[in-house]
C-alpha cells in the first residue's frame, strides 16, 4: 500500500524560514518517490507568521504552471492551507483563493488573523486554558467544533486538514458535517490526526480520507508511513481513501 499523490505541502512561500523548499524542489522529490503529482498548499493569508501574502498567489501559481510545461509527467495543484478565524468557521477563503486555486485545503491553526477579539480569547486563549482545566475542556469541544463544522458549511473545503490537533473536538460531529458537505478527512502524517482512535468514530459516516505528509521540507514529501500504519491497523477501506493505490 502507497500512496499516489500528496496533497498537502508547504513551500518557502509559507513566511519566516516555516518551510525550506521551492516548488521545483518539492516537484523533484515526489517524481523520485514515484508519485504521480502533488498539491502545494502554503498556508492562507490569514496566518500572522506563516501565511502567504496576496502578492505572492500570482507568483506561486505562475511558478506551478511553468512546473507543469518542465514536468508534465506530474500532475502540479494550486492550493492553499486555509485557517479558521471565528467560532462561527469564518475562514480566509476568499474568492480570488476560490477562483485560482486547483485545491482548498482547511485546518486550524494557532496565531491567525482572528476575525474579532471574542474569537481570539476562544480560540486561542481559552484553548491553552482546557488542557489544564477538565471543565473548561468541555466548553472549549463545542465552541472548537462548531467552528470547524461552520468552516466546512459555509466554505467549499476539499480536505479538512489534521481535524483533531492542537485543539479538543467532538470528532463524531466533525464527521457527520464531513459527510454532509462532503469534505475529505485528512490522515496527516507529520501531526497524527486523525489519531487511530479518530478513524475508527469517523467509519460511522460515508466520508473519504486523504494520507498526506504535511512536508515542510523536500526529503519528506510523499512519506506517509505513519498515516498509512493508523489505516492499516483501523482495518480502513482503502476505497475511502482518495489517492491510495494498493
Amino acid at each position: 500500500m502507497k500512496i499516489n499523490f500528496d496533497y498537502h505541502m508547504h513551500t518557502i512561500m509559507d513566511h519566516t524560514d516555516h518551510a525550506k523548499n521551492t516548488v521545483e524542489e518539492m516537484v523533484l522529490a515526489a517524481k523520485s518517490r514515484g508519485l504521480e503529482g502533488i498539491a502545494i498548499t502554503n498556508h492562507g493569508l490569514g496566518h500572522k507568521l506563516y501565511g502567504m501574502q496576496e502578492k505572492d498567489i500570482d507568483e506561486i501559481k505562475s511558478e506551478i504552471l511553468s512546473m507543469r510545461k518542465k514536468y508534465p509527467d506530474m500532475k502540479i495543484l494550486f492550493g492553499v492551507e486555509a485557517n479558521i478565524l471565528s467560532l462561527n468557521g469564518d475562514t480566509d477563503i476568499t474568492d480570488e483563493m476560490v477562483e485560482k486555486c486547483d485545491i482548498i485545503l482547511c485546518g486550524y491553526h494557532y496565531t491567525v488573523k482572528y476575525k474579532t477579539f471574542k474569537d481570539f480569547w476562544n480560540l486561542l486563549i481559552m484553548n491553552y486554558v482546557a488542557k489544564a482545566i477538565p471543565f473548561i475542556r468541555k466548553i472549549q469541544i463545542k465552541k472548537n467544533t462548531k467552528a470547524i463544522c461552520g468552516a466546512m458549511k459555509k466554505n467549499n473545503i476539499d480536505i479538512l486538514t489534521h481535524p483533531g490537533d492542537k485543539i479538543f473536538v467532538d470528532m463524531d460531529e466533525i464527521a457527520a458535517v464531513a459527510e454532509e458537505t462532503n469534505t475529505v478527512l485528512e490522515i496527516n502524517t507529520s501531526h497524527r490526526h486523525l489519531s487511530l482512535d479518530e478513524i475508527k468514530i469517523c467509519e460511522k459516516y460515508n466520508i473519504k480520507y486523504a494520507a498526506n505528509s504535511d512536508s515542510h521540507i523536500a526529503e519528506t514529501v510523499g512519506l506517509v508511513e505513519d498515516s498509512l500504519q493508523r489505516i492499516e491497523e483501523a482495518k480502513l477501506d482503502l476505497e475511502k481513501i482518495i489517492n491510495v493505490e494498493i
